[in-house]
């Protein structure tokens, strides 16, 4: 890792002269002879990929749900709508938004312990920590609809109406926070890097750009069907950005098996493998 990434941290002080910290028992460790002096990075793909299974389920269940509240029979509508409210992606408080504070939560606790370890911009580290733990409220409280207030009075002077215009203060807020953070990001590896950043675009793609789109679609007190495919693809896009940044920040970590079937962890320093021959 470059010399702006995190230093190495943990309880166990190896000849190396890095700190680690061992986990007891994994089951991810390979039978036979273990290689000890093997440090691996956590995979950024093989998280995100993991990380996506979920999300894909939720998006699915909820288009289903809603489909099914337009094309079930009347006796049936009501239960439809009953589970719909827990897959809903367009509500709060049910699974995808738990999901979603959940994601906001890891990546705030992997920024934070790189505040903790950081050689250099731990201010960044540390507003990075903040800001996903907001984020992770807002996912429950829907903070950002509150600004809907300083919208409001800004959208006075656009060419055109929107839905949704919190969305204004919520571009300035985003591109304040994207350049508080942008020079500690440049200053991450590659791939968590472009990680990172290919992260940060989504998730405004489709907190931003899309719900603004969805706006538009609002008649009054009717919600067209246009709406409600456009909210679908801003909730995907936006778990979807959640959870390649939780991958790019565990791709930060290295870990190593040992022969006494622990793992130790660490925040990598230098180029590393992804993967463990030996582990299938």
């Amino acid at each position: 890792m470059a010399s702006d990434s995190p230093e190495d941290s943990g309880s166990a002080r190896h000849s190396d002269g890095l700190t680690t910290v061992a986990s007891e028992g994994s089951a991810d460790v390979p039978a036979g002879p273990v290689d000890a002096t093997v440090w691996r990075r956590i995979s950024l793909w093989r998280s995100f990929t993991y990380l996506m299974i979920p999300v894909v389920l939720l998006v699915l269940i909820s288009g289903s749900l809603a489909l099914a509240t337009q094309w079930a029979p009347p006796e049936s509508v009501e239960t439809v709508r009953f589970w719909f409210y827990f897959f809903d992606v367009g509500r709060e408080i049910n699974l995808p938004t738990w999901f979603s504070a959940g994601l906001w939560i890891t990546a705030g606790i992997l920024a934070g312990y790189f505040a903790r370890r950081a050689s250099r911009h731990r201010g960044s580290w540390a507003l990075f920590c903040a800001v996903c733990m907001v984020f992770s409220i807002d996912e429950t409280l829907e903070l950002h609809e509150r600004l809907d207030v300083i919208g409001s009075e800004l959208g006075r002077y656009l060419p055109l109406q929107l839905g949704f215009t919190w969305v204004i203060p919520g571009v300035l807020i985003a591109g304040l926070i994207g350049l508080s953070l942008l020079r500690m990001v440049l200053g991450l590896p590659r791939t968590s890097r472009a990680g990172l950043l290919a992260a940060g675009i989504i998730f405004v793609a489709g907190g931003v750009g899309v719900e603004t789109l969805s706006g538009l679609f609002i008649q009054g007190d009717t919600l067209p069907w246009q709406f409600f495919l456009l909210t679908l693809v801003e909730e995907s896009l936006e778990m979807t950005g959640i959870a390649l940044g939780v991958a790019a920040l565990a791709h930060l970590i290295a870990y190593r098996h040992s022969a006494d079937r622990s793992t130790a962890f660490r925040v990598a320093n230098r180029p590393l493998p992804e993967t463990d021959p030996a582990t299938p």
